[in-house]
């Protein structure tokens, strides 16, 4: 049969064509547009390279060494706690794309606008890519190009997706939300093996980059199983999946770490504890499959839950220390208390304020609601299988996200295709009005009320007066400006709050005793024991530090948050000392403009706490 003719003359299949040459610019239009307002937003940045957070900072420290000969899989910052170092768990998957750009641009910028440049841009081709999966999980999901095209357009408009995009923010919380986007299309491929591979191969680099990516690994199984019982056909995206996942993981693992990772545990990344685990699903999951057969619905569950049961019962035998809870407790308890307990981002919904658990529930929350609306109207069962399959990894993201503040962006991303879906049926339910004034209104009440933006913007409207109000920072003591006196400095090994380290390290030749990185447990405790302890047994635990010849110098800046839990904790410790303007004898204040305060430590190595100091 002959297809009919398109409105403008040409095939339907070349209209189809042209329709979607055309919305897959728009999308790149629209894409290009939040970068630019975002590079506008941060345009200070270009200028200075100033950090949101200090693991940024710490990220091109860490591909500067990288790039000035360290070798690529020692990822140790040299210059904190020295001489031993201090030991990282980060992933040079992170580091490539900035150094490569830094690398391309540098013979025509230069060193120092190359680095720039690529801080700034690095961010946003990530959030292009992330543009793109979005857009492709959201047609496998409901069909044709609008639905696509809104989640685009939410995905672009969402604070609490881009705050992980923006310029310079270079550390690796951008690639955990496009990977878990990326295995997000592998469970709606069509084809099934394809999207096994898929969503098997996001996970392992996900893996590499972030042992967070455990909760998720384990969510897309559980997802892929419950498909398979009730499809046959499900079982070769299920055993796709499950190799995909534990090859990978260990063949990243021997290139990036070497041979001898996949013996090492460590439970703050993908090691032995993880990967034997996770090499027993790849092994259980086929052979299952084919001993016990796919025939059935029995049949299959008992595959799945073997192959499960054996990734259990290996992570059982070698997870060690990994089994007991919460790793962070090993720093001890002063530092996690005052520490670990702070950093918010990392914490659950019942420690946020009120404020922060709805901008946290309310998106996701929407979603899921739009993923069950859209799986019950879903015209066949293909259809809805695929929501339904998107509704059961956004709850089960919407509880790590309440576990953890930071995971959020996931689950908002995973809410996007849903959330789509449900602005477009409204819209065109509201279409079919007789009243014009009706439509508009309602329209644009639905436009600004239901999507992400709208809902955290209204609820920030009505819950703001009740939050509670934390007390911010009223000085950032990290910017370029305050720490340019540290360069007047020789070059010397400095005793400074935890978050100002990687931006000492970034903007001067100096070292220091400990960052906010906690496999640096040693520099962590000096760090908090030396400004809580009172003064005179403070000068015990600084001398130690060094090599034993102690700190050249001491930092402190009396308006961080990290400063002000020590004083209020520790009301006699050297932190209130400084503060009240009190410094020992062994401190000797350097001259210096702004906020930050700079003594020069005094005492010998063999000074006892009670010694006389020596004037230089």
């Amino acid at each position: 049969m002959a297809s009919s003719p398109a409105p403008d003359g040409g095939s339907p299949s070349r209209t189809a064509s042209l329709a979607r040459w055309q919305i897959c610019v728009a999308a790149l239009l629209l894409w290009a547009l939040c970068c630019a307002v975002m590079l506008w937003l941060f345009r200070n940045g270009l200028t200075t390279l100033e950090f949101r957070d200090p693991d940024d900072a710490m990220r091109l420290q860490q591909v500067r060494d990288w790039l000035h000969g360290q070798t690529f899989r020692d990822v140790s910052q040299h210059r904190v706690n020295p001489p031993a170092g201090g030991p990282m768990h980060w992933s040079r998957i992170v580091d490539m794309p900035i150094a490569a750009l830094i690398l391309m641009l540098q013979p025509l910028l230069g060193p120092v606008r190359a680095e720039l440049a690529a801080c700034a841009l690095v961010s946003l081709l990530l959030l292009g890519g992330l543009t793109a999966t979005v857009f492709l999980a959201a047609r496998r999901a409901a069909g044709g190009l609008f639905v696509p095209m809104l989640a685009v357009v939410l995905l672009l408009t969402t604070p609490t997706i881009l705050v992980q995009f923006t310029p310079f923010r270079i550390d690796h919380h951008g690639w955990q939300i496009w990977m878990a986007a990326v295995a997000l299309c592998g469970a709606l491929d069509a084809r099934r093996l394809r999207g096994g591979v898929t969503a098997g191969l996001a996970l392992a680099v996900w893996l590499q980059i972030s042992s967070e990516a455990l909760p998720y690994a384990a969510l897309f199984a559980g997802a892929f199983a419950l498909r398979t019982w009730f499809d046959r056909r499900e079982a070769a995206r299920i055993a796709a999946y499950a190799v995909t996942l534990g090859g990978g993981a260990l063949l990243l693992l021997l290139l990036l770490r070497g041979p001898g990772a996949v013996l090492a545990r460590y439970c703050d990344g993908l090691s032995a504890a993880y990967i034997w685990p996770l090499l027993a699903f790849a092994l259980a999951m086929p052979l299952a499959l084919r001993l016990i057969g796919a025939t059935t619905v029995r049949r299959r569950f008992m595959a799945t839950a073997a192959a499960g049961g054996a990734a259990a019962g290996v992570f059982l035998l070698s997870g060690g220390a990994c089994l007991s809870g919460d790793p962070f407790k090993a720093l001890g308890p002063v530092a996690y208390r005052l520490w670990y307990l702070q950093v918010k981002e990392g914490r659950p919904i019942w420690e946020q304020g009120l404020l922060m658990a709805g901008i946290i529930l309310l998106p996701a929350v929407m979603g899921l609601a739009s993923t069950i609306v859209a799986a019950w109207r879903a015209p066949e069962r293909e259809a809805r299988d695929r929501w339904i399959v998107i509704a059961l990894l956004l709850a089960g993201a919407l509880a790590v996200a309440i576990l953890v503040l930071r995971a959020m962006s996931v689950a908002h991303v995973l809410a996007l295709p849903g959330t789509a879906w449900l602005l477009l049926a409204t819209f065109q339910h509201i279409q079919g009005w007789s009243r014009a004034v009706a439509r508009i209104l309602v329209t644009a009440s639905v436009a600004i009320l239901l999507t992400p933006a709208g809902l955290c913007g209204a609820w920030i409207l009505i819950a703001s007066g009740a939050a509670e109000k934390e007390q911010p920072e009223t000085v950032n003591c990290r910017t370029a400006a305050l720490l340019a006196p540290l360069r007047a400095l020789p070059r010397s090994t400095l005793f400074a709050p935890l978050d100002l380290g990687p931006d000492i390290l970034v903007r001067t030749g100096h070292s220091v005793i400990g960052t906010a990185h906690h496999r640096n447990a040693t520099g962590i405790n000096a760090v908090i024991d030396g400004f809580t302890q009172p003064p005179d047994k403070a000068l015990t635990t600084i001398m130690r530090l060094n090599g034993g010849k102690g700190p050249d110098y001491l930092l402190t800046c009396n308006d961080m948050n990290e400063i002000k839990h020590y004083r209020a904790d520790f009301p006699q410790g050297l932190a209130a000392a400084l503060k009240r303007d009190k410094p020992p004898r062994w401190l000797r204040p350097v001259p210096s403009k702004g906020p930050l305060r700079i003594y020069k430590v005094i005492a010998q190595p063999a000074t006892k706490a009670s010694a006389t100091p020596f004037m230089q």
